[in-house]
């Protein structure tokens, strides 16, 4: 299951239906209170239509640098495809977005309407590219990642999601470029930042969640961030 949220957001001032939301599109030079990080809300614009502007609503996971020392987001590929338009909520505006840059990367993996991936290997990775003069933090709230790390089973670990927030808990299951964790996320959370507590590394992004047995529970998945790094052209964490 992965853990987008599509939504459909109607931009004239009238109601577009019971599960619309009134959107407000501002540059982000109107909305000098926005500041980006881990663990920031995104909304990924799907296509725009006299209705309203359908997006994705995900979380960033971290900032990373490129080889030529850009500073780029990482969150989940299935949120966006390369060259889509990234926004982000205006703090103290109601149902209003501000434009802050595109995906300048994406895994793009196929996802079915039920949500699920068609191909269970496919990587689920992707990064922002920002427009300048949008204002980046390397940390932000509860999210402080120092390091890139690989997890190990038994970590204590915790994650940030648009929808869930903080959570913690414990790492239950690595295999290959995975990492399952006994927490449940919800819609929204794709992208987040997963870190361990005992040194502040970030060790992943969530993608998705796993219906493992009734027994086990639903644990949230998340992809390597190492691996993620090297995917995506040799990004470095910003710290």
């Amino acid at each position: 299951m992965r853990l987008s949220l599509p939504r459909r957001l109607g931009v004239a001032a009238t109601a577009a239906g019971a599960a619309a939301s009134i959107l407000a599109v501002a540059p982000a030079s109107a909305a000098p209170n926005i500041t980006i990080g881990p663990g920031s809300e995104i909304d990924v614009v799907q296509k725009e239509t006299p209705q309203g502007i359908e997006v994705n609503a995900c979380t960033l996971g971290v900032l990373a640098l490129t080889p030529d020392g850009r500073r780029v987001g990482v969150t989940a590929g299935h949120c966006g495809k390369a060259g889509q338009e990234v926004a982000v909520p205006v703090p103290g505006q109601s149902r209003t977005i501000a434009s802050v840059g595109s995906i300048e990367k994406s895994s793009n993996p196929i996802v079915t309407d039920d949500g699920r991936m068609t191909d269970a290997n496919q990587p689920d990775w992707g990064t922002v590219s920002f427009k300048p003069g949008v204002p980046l933090v390397n940390r932000l709230g509860k999210v402080r990642p120092t390091k890139v790390g690989r997890a190990v089973v038994g970590d204590q670990v915790c994650r940030q999601g648009r929808t869930t927030g903080w959570q913690c808990g414990k790492v239950a299951d690595v295999a290959g470029n995975r990492v399952l964790v006994n927490l449940k996320g919800d819609h929204g959370d794709s992208g987040g930042p997963l870190v361990r507590l005992s040194d502040g590394a970030a060790l992943g992004i969530t993608s998705g969640g796993l219906e493992l047995s009734r027994e086990a529970g639903t644990q949230s998945e998340f992809f390597d961030l190492g691996f993620i790094f090297a995917q995506a052209g040799g990004l470095r964490l910003a710290v």
